[in-house]
């Protein structure tokens, strides 16, 4: 008998219990619902890039990229005790021109301890507000392998936690059945 062939309690042997055989045929099913659900989190994963491509798309069809001056120094940049910095980046007052537009002024993101009257590059909205920067095809990369991995380890975490709570009911059982065999035994012996 190969250790294959023993550990799926295929063979008729006499110690192999019928709860045994129950959670081989559980362990199975459950490897073979995990490879079932590749595909199922692989389109998932591709619906979701390809929903984000568009997104980046959309984004970056709907804002420019124009040049603020800061109005004032930009907060110094903090750091720990240790010396490590708590921020790189802080929000600062700036003033920009809307293309074929007004002057605007508004908080933006800029690098901490920028100085007053340096110039940055923000994003416009098509109403001249500053916004974060269009999401791009890397981003989009990003979030469907993500929503594929995290599906399907979600899925995989399912699986094993109805396996092992079915694996820990027969192993109840099987104590059970122990401690009667035992008990049973066990008169057996006083009574010789």
């Amino acid at each position: 008998m190969t250790v294959r062939t023993r550990l799926l309690c295929l063979k008729r042997n006499p110690l192999i219990r019928r709860s045994d055989r129950l959670e081989a045929v559980l362990l199975i099913g459950a490897v073979l619902l995990a490879l079932v659900a590749i595909p199922f989190a692989a389109a998932a994963g591709s619906e979701a890039y390809a929903g984000g491509v568009r997104r980046a798309a959309e984004e970056a069809a709907a804002r420019q990229e124009v040049t603020a001056v800061l109005v004032a120094d930009a907060p110094p940049v903090q750091v720990r005790l240790d010396g490590v910095p708590l921020t790189e980046k802080v929000e600062a007052v700036a003033r920009w021109t809307v293309p074929g537009g007004p002057v605007r002024e508004g908080v933006v993101t800029v690098e901490a301890g920028s100085p007053g009257g340096g110039e940055v590059r923000i994003w416009l909205d098509a109403k001249g507000h500053a916004v974060e920067a269009p999401a791009t095809v890397d981003d989009a990369k990003t979030f469907g392998v993500g929503v594929g991995t995290g599906l399907w380890l979600g899925w995989i975490t399912l699986l094993a936690t109805v396996f092992l709570a079915c694996r820990s009911a027969l192993g109840r059982g099987r104590a059970a059945a122990w401690e009667r065999e035992w008990r049973r035994v066990s008169q057996d012996w006083t009574v010789a």
